[in-house]
């Protein structure tokens, strides 16, 4: 828990100094308008990162590497979830506003139903395919939902003004 808690800090760290600035450089470029889709590089660049330390951390145990790698992939692992999760945050508060609220809660709901219905399958998933393929079938669906990000980044504004409660007027 001690490396899930250094990389999440750290990962916390780096979207604190220079998300905002991002944000804000990445509006000068295009016109002096800044759009809350701004705001998604950092989560699109974590949702590459993330298979490959899913992998890391399955296959860690199973070819017996030293218990460094695991605390490694466990500390990459916290920092990639700030490094998605800070981005979409501050996403959802600018693009839905006033409806922010209800935005972030239907996103914690979808996360809190993901944290307890996934490890109930893990198990049978590494009882199947052993430690190491198992997480790389995790790791298959997270190669999966990378485009979504990028397509929230380069539809969302168009997608976002079809909406009565997200429209910029």
């Amino acid at each position: 828990m001690i490396s899930l808690g250094f990389g999440a800090t750290g990962g916390i760290i780096i979207c604190n100094k220079f998300l905002d600035s991002l944000y804000i450089n990445m509006g000068k470029s295009r016109g002096g308008v800044a759009h809350p889709e701004f705001r998604l590089p950092f989560m699109i660049g974590g949702a590459i990162v993330m298979p490959l330390i899913i992998a890391l951390y399955g296959w860690t145990p199973y070819v017996h590497w030293p218990v460094y790698f695991l605390f490694l992939a466990v500390s990459a692992l916290g920092f990639v979830m700030m490094m998605i999760w800070v981005p979409l945050a501050s996403y959802l508060v600018d693009a839905f506003g006033l409806y922010s609220a209800s935005a972030m809660t239907m996103v914690l709901l979808a996360r809190c139903l993901g944290g307890t219905l996934l490890p109930l399958a893990i198990p049978a998933l590494t009882d199947a395919l052993g430690f190491g393929y198992g997480f790389v079938v995790l790791a298959g669906v997270c190669l999966v939902v990378i485009p979504i990000p990028i397509v929230v980044m380069r539809f969302g504004y168009r997608w976002r003004q079809k909406s009565l409660y997200t429209m910029v007027e």
